[in-house]
């Protein structure tokens, strides 16, 4: 009798500590992470739908935004306190404010793709191509016209956003675009084909954690939290893609269908940076100097958090 008086006291204590954790989170100060529309925003979908920050005890709201650089300059602009997009993204807003990059939660080489218009063979018969600038896409496209010998002054450069880019490649305006999923899919309905994927250029492309310098100086707790959030999300992820998809419709509003299929291409992992990771980097950091997107070469020792995620 006494040892299941024990045990029934345990078990209240146990469940108490575990409510009061999820209510401690529920009552803090929400952390608004910024954020844009597609695939490979799996993880902090599925961490929402699942109550996974609840779970790691942190109070976290997801703000959308139409990408992952209007998303960086809410954080950049200390509107919001993390936010989440690729390195060259991240980088151009890192070389003009405080931004931490805390770690990675998903990586690729063949979500993002070149979408090319009829006719449209070889790589050396673009002529105008599309860039969202200072993005994936735009290092992609610099990628790509180093691996195939072309010259940059040979083609033409069309900046605009990628809901746009569909209806360009339709009227022919451009020849083709590398841009993320849905875009590419997109592109297809238009008449357009895949002719590239950016791993075929060189670049496999990471989703970066980030944190207002500032901000991360008083949370470093509840940063470490949230990717751990994010890690038990793509755990979930990886044992079953159907329930990646339906948080991805649920969020993103894309079809399940279509995000199951762009899942197939999406590695969702939370993980530190590794030496070959920072090789990568320092050539996008390069990349973005010499085209002058950023002032200067950013010093990712300043802005790289090596070490922050301990899985």
């Amino acid at each position: 009798m006494m040892d299941r008086k024990r045990l029934t006291a345990a078990l209240a204590v146990a469940m108490a500590a575990s409510l009061s954790h999820g209510a401690a989170a529920q009552t803090a100060e929400p952390i608004k992470i910024a954020i844009g529309v597609d695939a490979a925003y799996v993880s902090l979908y599925l961490a929402k739908r699942d109550k996974l920050f609840e779970k790691h005890g942190v109070n976290v709201e997801l703000v959308q935004f139409t990408q992952g650089g209007d998303a960086l300059d809410a954080v950049a602009a200390g509107q919001m306190p993390m936010g989440g997009a690729a390195e060259p993204t991240t980088l151009i807003r890192a070389a003009r404010t405080d931004i931490k990059v805390l770690g990675i939660y998903g990586q690729s080489g063949t979500y993002i793709k070149m979408v090319a218009k009829p006719g449209i063979e070889d790589a050396k018969q673009l002529k105008k191509l599309g860039i969202v600038p200072g993005s994936v896409s735009e290092f992609s496209t610099e990628m790509m016209l180093i691996k195939y010998g072309i010259d940059p002054k040979s083609v033409e450069l069309i900046k605009a956003g990628p809901p746009e880019f569909p209806a360009l490649l339709a009227r022919g305006d451009v020849d083709g675009y590398f841009l993320w999923e849905p875009w590419p899919t997109n592109g297809i309905k238009q008449g357009g084909k895949i002719l590239l994927t950016s791993g075929d250029v060189g670049y496999t492309y990471n989703m970066w954690l980030s944190a207002n310098g500032a901000w991360l100086a008083g949370h470093q707790a509840q940063a470490k939290s949230v990717l751990g959030a994010l890690a038990d999300a793509c755990a979930i992820v990886q044992a079953d893609p159907s329930k990646g998809a339906a948080a991805v419709q649920a969020e993103a509003k894309i079809p399940a269908a279509t995000a199951l299929e762009a899942l197939k291409e999406v590695q969702c992992v939370v993980r530190d940076f590794t030496d070959a990771d920072m090789a990568t980097y320092e050539k996008i950091a390069e990349f973005l100097a010499v085209r002058k997107i950023t002032p200067q070469k950013v010093d990712l020792s300043k802005v790289i958090e090596r070490g922050f995620y301990v899985k």
